[in-house]
Order: structure tokens, then sequence, then C-alpha cells
């Protein structure tokens, strides 16, 4: 709930600066490594914007993978893994963790 509330007062905060009527679309990318279900993301926001300026309006959620690679091998992975099963070396992680907003459509 605590990110959607997030996103909510940032998006309202916006909308209030450029004097809009209504919020009618949001676009926002979202870190997989933050573990967030985008449909649970999206029903919390739907509940606590009802009354808002931004109540029924549509949030599009772009889900982007984090780059995981070996630092001595240079071996790229798909999910986080500890340590390297080609060298043994540790592995970076780059990115994942973010929540960023991408656009936000308003009616002024």
């Amino acid at each position: 709930m605590s990110f959607a509330q997030v996103l909510l007062e940032n998006v309202v905060k916006i909308a209030e600066q450029h004097g809009a009527k209504r919020v009618k679309s949001i676009q926002i990318a979202v870190g997989n490594m933050l573990m967030l279900n985008p449909e649970q993301l999206r029903f919390c926001f739907d509940v606590i914007s009802r009354g808002t300026i931004a109540e029924d309006a549509n949030l599009e959620i772009e889900v982007v993978k984090a780059k995981i690679k070996c630092m001595m091998c240079g071996k790229d992975f798909d999910e986080f893994v500890g340590v390297c099963d080609e060298c043994g070396g540790i592995v970076t992680v780059e990115g994942g963790k973010d929540m960023i907003l991408k656009k936000v459509e308003m009616e002024v």
C-alpha cells in the first residue's frame, strides 16, 4: 500500500502544480527487484485514489528487469544469485529497485 500512497501523493502534487481538473492516465516503470505485483499495486492505487483528482486514472505499469552480471567472467543472469555458477565470482545488480513516474496525462 505504501508504494501506491507515494505514487498518489506525487501524482496529485504534479496535477495541482499544473492546475489540472483530473488525472487521466499515469505511466510508471517498476523494477522487478521490488517484488511488486502490478495487479496488487493497481488495486491499491484504485482504492486510495477514490475521491481524489486521480480517481479512475488509467495506471500503466512497466516491469523493468534488473541487470545481474558476474564481476569476474561477465555472465548475465535472469534472476539474482549470490555467486556465479560458472566461476564462483560475485555478481552485481544494476537497477531493478526503482519506481519511476514516467508520465502523467491530465485534463487542464
